[in-house]
């Protein structure tokens, strides 16, 4: 799972083209694989649910901004 949660650590990495292991070549089968995913998968929900409960909270208050008060 470890892995799988530092891999976007490495794509800055992959975006300017170094050749970096994001997965290790020697690994314990199957059970490394369902870690791997749920690392990316974990972080990315961990990220983008942050993310996106930011811009909810955002919107909330700018519609309650442009609201008018009685």
């Amino acid at each position: 799972m470890v892995h799988g949660a530092l891999m976007p650590c490495a794509l800055p990495n992959l975006l300017v083209g170094n050749d970096v292991t994001i997965y290790a070549p020697v690994n314990t089968g199957r059970t490394y694989k369902l870690g791997y995913t749920v690392g990316v998968n974990a972080c990315g929900a961990i990220f983008f649910g942050f993310f996106f409960w930011r811009i909810n909270r955002w919107r909330k208050k700018v519609k309650a901004a442009l609201t008018p008060r009685e």
